[in-house]
C-alpha cells in the first residue's frame, strides 16, 4: 500500500495538493461555527439508570422542561445593604419586573413574593430570586442569553448562577482557552521546530500539518453533530490531541525524508522509503491511539462516547494529513526542505554509527539492566502512591475561575445561605390509578412517612406533604388529603398541589436533607429511599437529583471502566503485535504503560485532590477527583504513552531485521531515534502544557494529565525501562508461537529496508 502510495504521490504531488486545498477551503468554511453547534449538556446522565429515568419522567409526564436560574442581588455602593429596607426591595423588584413578560420564563420565586426566609442571606444583606426558565432545541441557550440581558440594575448588583449559567460559562471559558492554547502553542511550535529542524521550509511543514488537521477535526465533528448531540468539551480534546499528534507526526515524518535525502537515490525511492518506515509507523501510531480512544465508545454515557469519538477523529486526521498531504508537499520540495537553513544550527550534523551521548547511554542502561530496572519500577511505584487515597467526587462551579458569575454565586448560597435547600432528591412516581385518588394517596402517604423518617432527611414535601418551607410534614393526616383532593376546588391549598405536583398518574416528590449534596451521607441517603418497599397504590418510584445521579455515575464507572481498560489493552496488545511480530514485547509494553499510568495518576491525586502546587497552577481543590477526568485520560494517555514506545521499537526491530544483532539493535535504534523522540515529547508537551494553562479546571487537569504521561513515559519509560528490559530479554523479544507468526506475516505491519526491496534501487 505504500509503496503504490508513495509511487501515486511522486508522479502527481500537484493534484494531491490541489484536491487537499480544495477539501481544506471546504472543511475550514463548514466547520468554522463548530462551537455553536454543540450541546451544552455534557452528556454524563447514565442510560436508564434512576436519576435518568426522573428526569425524563420529569419531562415527558410531568412536563417539567425547566431549569431554575438563580439570580443573586447585593447592593451596590450608596444602597443599603439590608434586604428588608424598602429602597433594596424597590430595586429588587424593579430588575424583576423587567422579566415578567419575557415568554422564556414559566415562574418566578422571591424572598419579597411569599417571604421565603431561605431565600434570604443570614446576615440579611442578600437574596436571591428562584427563575424558572424554559428549556428549548438549545438546551435553554437562547433563553439564558435573553434574560442575562433583561437582568440588570443600576442600584443592586445582579449575577446569575445554577446549573444552566455554570454551562454556560464553562463553554464561554472553553472558546477563550482553546484560542489562547492555540496561539500560544504555534508561536512556540514555531521557535521549537526551527531549532530542531535548523531549516524554516522543514520547521513549517509539521505546522502547517498542525493547522490542516484542526481544520478538518472541526468539520468531521460538526458532521456527526448532524446525526448525536456532541459536547461543547469535545472541542478541546480536537485542539489538543489533533494539533500535538499532527506536530509529533509531521516531525518524524519530515526527521526521516531529510535522512533518506541526505543518504541519496532518486525521488520516488527516497519518498517510497520515508513512508515505508516513517510513514508506516505513523500510520500505525495513529491506528493504536485512534483504537484506545475508540473503546471510550463501551462506555454508556454519551460523554464519554462523544470524548472517544472526537478523539478518534483527531488522531485520525493528523495520521491521513500526515501520511498523505505532508509527503506530497515533500515530493514537490524535494531537496529545498533544508532552504531557509540559520548558520548555526544547519552546522549541525548526524552522529556516526556507535558514538554518541544517545548510544553511550544505552549502553550504560544495558550493562546494568538490573538494577535500571529495579530503580525506574522502585520510582514509579513511589510516584502512585497518592493513588491509594484517591476520591472520586462531581466536579461543580469550583472548576471554574473565581472571576466566573456562576461561581461567585454559587460561593455566596455555600457561605450564607445555609438553608437554601437548591439540591433535593426528585421522586417521580407513578400510581395505578389518579394520583389524587384515595388509593394512590395512600400509597403517597406512606412513602412520605417512610421517608420523613429517614436519618438526615430535614423534610419532603409533595401531593401527601402540603406544609410551609419549615414546618415538619404530617400536620395534616391521610384522611385530611383524601378529603381536600375530593373537593379541591374547596381548598386552595390542593388546588395548588395539584397544579404543582401531580398530572395524571404521576406525582413528584421533594426530599431535603441536611447533609451537602455530594456527601457519601447524601448518597447513602438515596440508597435507603431506593430500598423502601413500594407501597400498594404505587406501581413505580424513580430517585432523582444531584446525589441519585452522582451514585448512578459512579456506580457506572465501577461496572465499565474494568471493560474499557481490558478493551484497550487487548486492542493495543493485538495491534503491537501485528506491528513487532513479538508476544513477549507487547505484553511488556502493556504492563510497564499501566505501571507508569499509575505514576501519572499518583502526580495527579497529588496535585489536584490534595492541593498542591494549587497556587502555582491557578485552581482551587475540590478535595476529591473527578471520574470523568480519569477516564479519559487513562484512555488517551494509554495510546500517547505507548506512541514514542512504538516509534523506539520498530526502528529497533527494523535495524534487527537487517543486521540480526539484537543488543546491537537497541543501541542503534536508541541513538537514532533518540533525539527525534525527545524533540517530539518537547513538541506535544507544549501543546499539551498551554491546554493545561487554560482556566477551566477539566481541561487543566486533562492538559497536565496528558503531559505528565508524556514526560514519565520519554524519561522513566523510554530511556531506562525499554532498553533495560530489551536487554534482559534478549532473544526472546521478537519470539512468538509459531501459529501466531504465521498470523504476522500474512498481516505484516513491521518495518522493512526499502532500499533492499525497492526494485528500482536492486536494478
Amino acid at each position: 500500500m505504500f509503496a503504490h502510495l508513495g509511487r501515486l504521490l511522486c508522479r502527481f504531488p500537484w493534484l494531491f495538493v490541489a484536491v487537499a486545498t480544495v477539501v481544506v477551503g471546504m472543511a475550514a468554511g463548514f466547520g468554522a461555527d463548530v462551537v455553536r453547534h454543540l450541546t451544552l449538556a455534557p452528556g454524563w446522565d447514565v442510560p436508564d439508570s434512576g436519576s435518568e429515568l426522573a428526569l425524563k419522567q420529569l419531562r415527558d409526564r410531568l412536563g417539567k422542561d425547566e431549569t431554575p436560574v438563580i439570580v443573586l442581588f447585593r447592593a451596590k455602593p450608596g444602597l443599603t445593604a439590608n434586604v428588608d429596607d424598602p429602597a433594596f426591595r424597590d430595586a429588587v423588584e424593579a430588575a424583576l419586573a423587567r422579566i415578567s413578560q419575557n415568554p422564556d420564563v414559566s415562574g418566578v420565586q422571591s424572598y419579597y413574593g411569599n417571604a421565603d426566609t431561605r431565600l434570604r442571606s443570614a446576615k440579611g444583606d442578600m437574596t436571591y430570586a428562584l427563575v424558572k426558565l424554559k428549556l428549548a432545541a438549545d438546551e435553554g441557550m437562547g433563553a439564558y442569553q435573553r434574560l442575562r440581558g433583561e437582568l440588570h440594575s443600576e442600584r443592586v448588583e445582579v449575577e446569575l448562577g445554577g446549573e444552566l449559567a455554570t454551562y454556560v460559562d464553562v463553554r464561554e471559558q472553553l472558546a477563550k482557552d482553546i484560542w489562547n492554547a492555540e496561539i500560544v502553542s504555534f508561536a512556540l511550535l514555531a521557535i521549537l521546530l526551527v531549532w530542531v529542524f535548523g531549516s524554516v521550509v522543514a520547521a513549517a511543514l509539521p505546522l502547517v500539518i498542525g493547522g490542516v488537521t484542526i481544520v478538518l477535526s472541526a468539520a468531521l465533528l460538526k458532521f456527526f453533530t448532524l446525526f448525536t448531540d456532541i459536547s461543547v468539551y469535545a472541542a478541546n480534546v480536537v485542539s489538543m490531541l489533533g494539533l500535538g499528534l499532527a506536530i509529533d507526526y509531521g516531525l518524524f515524518i519530515v526527521s526521516r525524508y531529510r535522512e533518506e535525502l541526505a543518504r541519496g537515490g532518486s525521488p520516488e525511492l527516497i519518498l517510497f522509503a520515508t513512508l515505508s518506515t516513517a510513514g508506516r509507523t505513523v500510520a500505525y501510531s495513529g491506528l493504536t491511539v485512534a483504537s484506545s480512544l475508540f473503546c471510550l465508545l463501551l462506555m454508556p454515557q454519551r460523554f464519554f462516547q462523544n470524548m472517544g469519538l472526537a478523539g478518534g477523529i483527531s488522531v485520525g486526521s493528523a495520521m491521513i494529513t500526515s501520511v498523505v498531504v505532508l509527503p506530497a508537499l515533500l515530493a514537490l520540495l524535494g531537496p529545498r526542505v533544508n532552504r531557509l537553513a540559520l548558520p548555526v544550527l544547519a552546522k549541525r550534523s548526524a552522529r556516526e554509527e556507535g558514538s554518541g551521548g544517545w548510544y553511550r547511554f544505552s549502553q550504560f542502561v544495558m550493562r546494568h539492566a538490573v538494577p535500571v530496572l529495579i530503580s525506574a519500577f522502585l520510582l514509579l511505584g513511589a510516584m502512585g502512591l497518592p493513588v491509594l487515597h484517591l476520591q472520586v467526587g462531581p466536579s461543580d462551579s469550583k472548576s471554574l475561575p473565581i472571576s466566573a458569575e456562576s461561581r461567585r454565586v454559587q460561593e455566596a448560597l455555600d457561605s450564607d445561605f445555609r438553608h437554601a435547600e437548591l439540591s433535593p432528591l426528585v421522586l417521580t412516581v407513578r400510581a395505578t390509578g389518579p394520583a389524587h385518588t384515595a388509593a394512590s394517596l395512600a400509597g403517597l402517604h406512606e412513602l412520605t412517612q417512610r421517608i420523613q423518617a429517614l436519618p438526615g432527611v430535614s423534610r419532603v414535601a409533595g401531593l401527601a406533604s402540603l406544609t410551609e418551607p419549615n414546618n415538619q410534614a404530617g400536620a395534616l393526616t391521610l384522611a385530611d388529603y383524601q378529603l381536600m383532593y375530593e373537593y379541591p376546588d374547596q381548598f386552595p391549598i390542593a388546588e395548588l398541589g395539584l397544579r404543582e405536583y401531580a398530572k395524571g398518574p404521576d406525582s413528584l416528590i421533594f426530599v431535603y436533607y441536611r447533609p451537602a449534596p455530594t456527601s457519601p451521607e447524601a448518597r447513602a441517603l438515596v440508597r435507603q429511599v431506593r430500598a423502601i418497599p413500594l407501597p400498594p397504590g404505587l406501581q413505580e418510584v424513580q430517585v432523582g437529583g444531584f446525589p441519585a445521579f452522582h451514585l448512578d455515575y459512579v456506580q457506572s464507572l465501577r461496572d465499565w471502566v474494568p471493560w474499557v481498560i481490558l478493551a484497550i489493552v487487548c486492542v493495543i496488545f493485538v495491534l503491537l503485535f501485528l506491528m513487532l511480530g513479538s508476544v513477549l514485547v507487547p505484553l511488556k509494553a502493556v504492563l510497564t504503560n499501566l505501571f507508569s499510568l499509575s505514576a501519572t495518576f499518583g502526580i495527579l491525586v497529588w496535585i489536584f485532590q490534595d492541593g498542591h502546587l494549587s497556587g502555582l497552577l491557578n485552581f482551587t481543590p475540590q478535595g476529591s477527583m473527578d471520574g470523568t477526568i480519569l477516564v479519559l485520560i487513562f484512555a488517551s494517555a494509554f495510546g500517547l504513552s505507548i506512541d514514542y514506545e512504538v516509534f523506539l521499537l520498530s526502528r529497533v526491530k527494523e535495524i534487527c531485521v537487517a543486521t540480526g544483532d539484537t543488543i546491537g539493535a537497541v543501541a542503534s535504534g536508541i541513538q537514532k531515534s533518540g533525539p527525534i523522540i525527545t524533540s517530539a515529547a518537547l513538541l506535544i508537551g507544549i501543546v499539551l502544557g498551554t491546554f493545561a494553562m487554560g482556566e477551566v479546571v477539566f481541561m487543566k487537569a486533562m492538559g497536565l494529565g496528558l503531559l505528565l504521561s508524556v514526560i514519565v513515559d520519554a524519561t522513566l519509560v523510554r530511556m531506562l525501562l525499554v532498553p533495560a528490559s530489551l536487554r534482559l530479554l534478549g532473544r526472546l523479544n521478537w519470539w512468538a508461537p509459531k501459529p501466531l507468526l504465521l498470523i504476522y506475516q500474512r498481516f505484516n505491519l513491521s518495518e522493512i529496508d526499502p532500499r533492499q526491496t525497492h526494485p528500482k534501487d536492486q536494478q
